[in-house]
């Protein structure tokens, strides 16, 4: 039988930037025995609005397991501009951080994605890997998502895509295939120790303190947090314990607003958030809310909002 992380070109790679795509990832260039063909493409697509411990997290990765990562960059949507011009390719160091590319997307259409009309990841991420694969002149190719076998309603839109039969790629989920869950990327990161107390021995002596860890290193972020720094995604409690945290981030999200004419949620603006979040009591979310944000990963599904209360 064949191992279930492994893969034949031409494929992509779709990393996220958070610990189960890494997780993945890493399973994939082992199975592969420690580096895959020159037609399996690794790809991190920034909009410019994730966390600067996602980016060192992507870049120690490429580092540590000696990995060619592709930055990925949207730049342009317009059907006539030439494919390989629709993206720039960045690094590390080049890479926005200012939510560039995210701004400029909003002022090409004119309006602001929503939760029902989740058109950011669409083009920022989804539609950027695509075009660097048509880029390279692949007419098909297989699409490596990671989602876990405890994200079967994920999992199912996929399969689903695969039949209707309307992309250039295939899709497929090597941890679904080998039946790992939240539990298995967990033990990999912190091994006996809890997600909270990994974190907060790295927030108290620094990244180095990760050493103690299975792996040695780690994104350093709680799980509630994700990648995307403030995604419409998020649940409403998730969104107002994110902006106690740093107050000043709704206001660029505000400002896109304000630019698109339009909330990124019916329920509330941005403004309504911020407001909310500096006027009511700090809760603690422990463990009983999941962020399961890692954006792009499962493609746009405007019915799943991450950060609910689990079940």
């Amino acid at each position: 039988m064949k191992h279930p992380y492994h893969i034949e070109g031409p494929a992509l790679i779709s990393f996220s930037g958070g610990r189960t795509s890494a997780y993945m990832l890493k399973q994939m260039l082992d199975a592969a025995g420690g580096a895959f063909a020159p037609d399996v493409h690794v790809v991190f697509c920034n909009t410019g609005r994730e966390r600067e411990e996602t980016l060192r997290f992507v870049h120690e990765c490429q580092v540590r397991w000696g990995v060619p990562i592709h930055w990925l960059e949207w730049r342009d949507r317009r059907k006539g501009t030439p494919v390989e011009q629709r993206f720039e390719e960045v690094g590390y160091n080049s890479a926005s951080r200012n939510g560039e590319p995210f701004e400029a997307l909003i002022r090409s259409k004119k309006s602001t994605p929503n939760a029902v009309s989740r058109w950011c990841t669409q083009h920022l991420k989804v539609q950027v890997c695509a075009n660097f694969m048509e880029a390279r002149g692949y007419k098909f190719w297989t699409n490596v998502i990671g989602l876990r076998a405890d994200e079967l309603r994920r999992a199912v839109k996929k399969d689903r895509q695969n039949e209707e039969g309307k992309s250039p790629w295939t899709n497929v989920m090597p941890m679904v295939r080998a039946g790992h869950t939240n539990d298995d990327v967990r033990r990999f990161w912190f091994g006996n120790m809890t997600p909270t107390d990994a974190v907060q021995i790295q927030k108290d002596f620094g990244p180095s303190a990760a050493i103690t860890l299975p792996q040695r290193f780690d994104l350093g972020l709680e799980e509630w947090e994700g990648n995307c720094k403030l995604c419409m995604m998020l649940g409403y409690q998730v969104l107002l314990h994110r902006i106690r945290r740093d107050p000043d981030e709704p206001l660029w999200w505000s400002r896109m607003e304000r630019i698109g004419k339009g909330t990124f949620t019916t329920e509330y603006s941005y403004e309504d958030l911020r407001r909310a979040a500096l006027t009511s009591p700090l809760l603690d979310l422990g463990d009983n809310f999941s962020s399961d944000a890692e954006c792009g990963v499962g493609g746009v599904d405007a019915s799943i909002r991450c950060g609910r209360k689990a079940a």
